[in-house]
């Protein structure tokens, strides 16, 4: 699309898309029978969750604001006092959330019943899927900075990204139908496992060894290594939540598949940019240049730059994949139905 059209066109796309999996799933569901009764959304517990996302999102991008600070003190002091506020509102919404919804349930279906987190692998999995979440948009989002960063021309840094992302998704694509198979025949645990070491080792492999100076062949077999150990995940921590409810919470179950994972992108993304900011700001100060006004400057003031904002993000590939060890480590917790 980048390469024969403008990237509006990704968005664009997305249109007849959506009309087109709406008119299916209109005409799929027409046979089902109405129920009886208009079910109740649970507008308090959707209210005080999305209330406690906000403000920690916001707490989290807050905290690696440093077009405001001076210096590393000033940004130490303004992330510890500017969004303190934040975080409060959203720690006491969450714990409101919580009692909300062993109230609610008298009068309405609660957002989430928590009984289903007292199911047997029902907590591992639903915790798999939130870090997951947290480390695919990482990989979604900084390898295409990466490349920004060493290719100058826009228009070829944006084909060169698609080309490697392509090579994630791909594999990504690829690897969640053996993963299905392979759930089938040997349960959730060991396919879990296998994915997220897989995880591990892209992100450990990108997080060592991407610097100014690599290739994007190199690149590109370490995402194909990251993107199939996300394929083989999806299917057995997706299964695993919806086979944990009852039948008559599998819905429910299935939509917190999807939700938990979105916050998972959501807080992982915010948090791991505060800390990239702050990484970038700390280390920029470090960087030796030549005389203002000579003329090796301004080469050395980019290449300076180039490298200290690869390293920021090859490091924040490095925190993914401990993230990705300590949801192997979770997988452990998963066990045959």
């Amino acid at each position: 699309l980048i390469r024969f059209l403008t990237w509006q066109w990704q968005f664009y796309l997305n249109i007849p898309l959506s009309l087109i999996g709406l008119a299916l799933g209109w005409w799929a569901l027409a046979d089902l029978p109405k129920p009886e009764t208009r079910p109740q959304i649970d507008w308090l517990g959707t209210g005080l969750l999305t209330l406690c996302l906000l403000t920690l999102n916001i707490a989290l991008l807050g905290s690696g604001d440093v077009s405001a600070a001076g210096g590393f003190t000033g940004l130490e002091e303004q992330a510890s006092w500017s969004t303190m506020p934040y975080y409060i509102t959203a720690a006491v919404a969450f714990v409101l959330f919580v009692i909300s919804q062993r109230f609610v349930q008298r009068w309405t279906e609660p957002l989430i019943d928590l009984s289903l987190f007292k199911r047997p692998n029902f907590t591992p999995a639903v915790l798999i899927n939130f870090l997951v979440g947290g480390v695919l948009i990482i990989a979604m989002v900084n390898v295409p900075l990466v490349v920004n960063v060493l290719e100058t021309d826009v228009g070829q840094a944006a084909l060169m990204s698609g080309y490697l992302l392509s090579g994630m998704t791909g594999s990504m694509a690829i690897l969640a139908f053996f993963g299905g198979k392979a759930t089938e025949r040997f349960s959730y645990r060991p396919v879990t496992a296998v994915g997220l070491l897989f995880c591990t080792i892209g992100l450990g492999l990108m997080g060592t060894l991407w610097n100014p100076d690599i290739a994007f062949g190199e690149m590109g077999w370490q995402l194909v290594i990251l993107g199939a150990g996300f394929g083989l995940v999806i299917a057995p921590i997706g299964t695993a939540v919806i086979n944990a409810a009852p039948e008559g919470q599998r819905g429910i179950a299935s939509s917190l598949v999807i939700v938990m994972r979105l916050m998972g992108m959501s807080v992982g993304l915010s948090a791991l940019t505060s800390w990239g900011l702050y990484r970038f700001n700390l280390l920029r100060t470090q960087i030796v240049l030549p005389e203002i006004g000579s003329a090796d400057y301004f080469t050395a003031l980019v290449e300076g730059l180039t490298s200290v904002t690869v390293k920021v993000l090859a490091e924040t590939f490095l925190i993914s994949a401990v993230v990705a060890a300590v949801a192997l480590c979770i997988s452990f917790l998963l066990r045959k139905d």
